[in-house]
């Protein structure tokens, strides 16, 4: 039986006692109200209603690089009922404790994660390495989403976009957006999630549409993004990210001597990948 069954209670016990003077309750789950040796970047944020997407006006596409410190690291609980999500786990390994399940469930590098419906849950890396993950979401920003004006669907720029060579772009996992709100917002797009390697002297070119936002992160190597909005190559480091919209689009190469793994995080037509069985490992259940 695989570890994520075998962590007992006293673990999730111990670990809310050592927060019991600072616990919130959400959806019948009680964890830390507040974070340690926790730090998160926003790499990028896109307006969808910017997109044409009208179904999901007043929220952003967001990109966000998150660090959780050990030992005793900790995410503070949190709902998931306005915000769905997926991350990866780049680096380490670590708990979470979810409103779904009973037993906290393990983690471990490369695994990915989907945050969706009525979810609720906090983490804590118990281990002595550091943890890294690479979240995207879709973050409501209005307080009133229907008097959000929408522009058009914007026209994709003119750009020479090179053939894909010397990569590999796998998707890792889709989230039905219109699903995550019942059908309210969202319904027919999704949030998906794709991990590229990108060899020395490969290229990689746009795989989204007009109207489908992506972002980029960086985990390993560096990557050239050329772009159809900028005359001149940007260079996007290790732990760095950038963001497509507005019609924009472009391809990277890879112009050292290392393989790069970028990841992406799209909002896009569900139909877009239908048909497409997603490589990501979840800890907790199926695609």
């Amino acid at each position: 039986m695989k570890p994520i069954y075998l962590v007992s209670a006293l673990l999730i016990s111990v670990a809310v006692a050592g927060c019991a003077s600072k616990n919130n309750t959400i959806l019948g789950l009680t964890g830390p109200a507040s974070g340690k040796k926790l730090s998160n970047v926003e790499v990028a944020t896109q307006p969808l209603e910017a997109e044409g997407i009208a179904e999901l006006a007043g929220r952003n596409l967001r990109t966000r690089f998150w660090t959780i410190g050990a030992p005793e690291g900790i995410v503070p609980i949190h709902g998931h009922e306005h915000r769905p999500a997926v991350f990866t786990v780049a680096s380490g390994e670590i708990f979470e404790f979810s409103s779904l399940v009973e037993k906290p469930i393990l983690h471990k590098t490369g695994g990915l994660a989907k945050e969706s419906g009525k979810l609720a849950h906090w983490w804590r890396n118990a281990g002595t390495e550091i943890v890294h993950l690479i979240a995207f979401d879709v973050q409501p920003v209005a307080k009133d989403f229907a008097a959000i004006e929408v522009s058009a669907k914007p026209v994709q720029q003119d750009f020479d976009l090179p053939t894909t060579t010397s990569a590999q772009n796998d998707l890792l996992g889709v989230v039905d957006i219109g699903s995550h709100f019942e059908g309210v917002y969202g319904t027919g797009w999704g949030l998906t999630t794709y991990r590229a390697t990108i060899e020395p002297g490969g290229v990689l070119a746009d795989f989204t549409g007009p109207g489908e936002p992506l972002q980029a992160f960086v985990w390993e190597g560096e990557v050239q993004e050329h772009r159809s909005d900028s005359t001149d190559a940007v260079t996007l480091a290790v732990r760095t990210g950038s963001s497509l919209a507005n019609g924009a689009t472009g391809y990277w190469e890879n112009t050292g001597d290392e393989p790069a793994t970028v990841y992406f995080g799209v909002v896009e037509p569900l139909s877009e990948v239908e048909g497409i069985v997603p490589v990501g490992v979840l800890a907790h259940g199926e695609h």
